[in-house]
């Protein structure tokens, strides 16, 4: 174990949260756990560290955020160094410790570790599947959106150890890369996600095939990285879109590049609720997405256009009704700026923040 941490913040007080989270991969979660460390570090009432696996990208991120971190070799799923490696920071302090698992791997190890050390548990839930009974240990569970709330409850976690805090975004600093009027140049498509089969790419891929006929200056990029890379691509040639189609791959900070596309696509078959889309609302672009899981509460009411999922036909007139009408972009781009207000990364602190008073607060603790 390597301890690259930085002082704690002279300003930070109280109990201490260790935040435990895989980094497995980098995406959506564990942007999160970034996003939260950092607001909780600004409102200062926690004294927070994360443990995740030496040499992740969810490591990288920690330190690039200066927050306090301890990496772990963490190589299996279910290392058991993890679980000695956060007793060893908790009986190192006097004050009283909170575990926050982000995955299910971690909720696994974080359940061994909040036993051992009699303290409360929270863990996250970014899944619409609906899951085990492990999910039923923790003091608290936190469900990213409605949908994931409804999986929760259909898997057995009472309702009463649910407490619904949607993902978030920082609001102010994504408005302010918007951009001008894009109404001068050609369509410009971009979908940004892991490329993995329930991201819906090969989807969006027909659709654009259809769309392409009607706009002949469409372009379409695909940002992201994953295994359906291969079948994207094939899929890409066979429809002779080479030329239109841009898989450039992961792109560390893709808010610039959203703010300039004429439209975001979001075409998963599941989706829990989507920070992508989230992002899109705060800098101007328009959203098509599949009318799935949380994207539902996202876009509801005319803060974007929802689609059936897995239906190319409904998908490419969707896109070509759309740019080819800015004065409904516009619209919806209003009404997205509005919703999105809801989604801010403050709100999204003080609501773990009174989730965490309340697992330690609660008696016997």
């Amino acid at each position: 174990m390597a301890d690259t941490a930085p002082p704690v913040a002279a300003e930070h007080h109280g109990n201490l949260i260790i935040h435990l989270a895989r980094g497995r991969e980098w995406r959506g979660g564990e942007r999160q756990v970034i996003q939260l460390a950092r607001a909780l570090n600004r409102a200062g009432h926690w004294r927070q560290l994360l443990v995740t696996r030496a040499g992740s990208l969810l490591a990288s991120a920690a330190r690039d955020a200066a927050l306090t971190l301890v990496e772990s070799p963490w190589r299996a799923a279910l290392d058991p160094r993890v679980v000695g490696t956060v007793l060893g920071q908790a009986r190192a302090e006097s004050d009283l410790t909170l575990v926050h698992a982000h995955d299910s791997h971690s909720l696994v190890l974080g359940v061994l570790a909040s036993r051992i050390l009699h303290c409360p548990l929270i863990a996250t839930r970014r899944s619409v599947t609906v899951p085990g009974r492990l999910w039923r240990v923790p003091d608290r569970v936190i469900a990213i959106s409605g949908a994931v709330e409804v999986a929760l409850r259909a898997g057995g976690v009472p309702p009463s150890a649910i407490a619904l805090i949607p993902s978030a975004i920082d609001v102010a600093a994504l408005a302010a890369q918007r951009v001008g009027s894009r109404d001068n140049g050609p369509p410009d498509l971009i979908a940004i996600g892991a490329l993995t089969r329930e991201k819906g790419h090969r989807v969006l891929v027909e659709a654009f095939a259809r769309v392409a006929t009607h706009l002949p200056r469409a372009t379409l990029t695909i940002l992201g990285e994953g295994p359906e890379r291969g079948p994207i691509e094939a899929l890409v040639r066979r429809h002779g879109l080479s030329s239109r189609v841009a898989l450039p791959g992961d792109v560390p900070d893709p808010a610039g590049r959203l703010a300039r596309a004429t439209l975001l696509v979001q075409p998963s078959w599941r989706e829990a609720l989507g920070t992508t889309v989230l992002e899109a609302m705060a800098v101007g672009t328009a959203v098509i997405a599949s009318a799935v899981g949380g994207l539902n509460e996202l876009l509801a009411g005319g803060a974007g256009v929802l689609v059936p999922p897995g239906d190319p036909a409904s998908l490419s007139e969707a896109i070509t009704a759309l740019c080819e009408n800015p004065a409904r972009r516009d619209m919806l781009c209003q009404s997205a700026a509005q919703r999105v207000r809801q989604y801010d990364v403050s709100g999204m602190a003080e609501r773990c923040t009174e989730v965490y008073r309340s697992a330690l607060n609660r008696p016997g603790r």
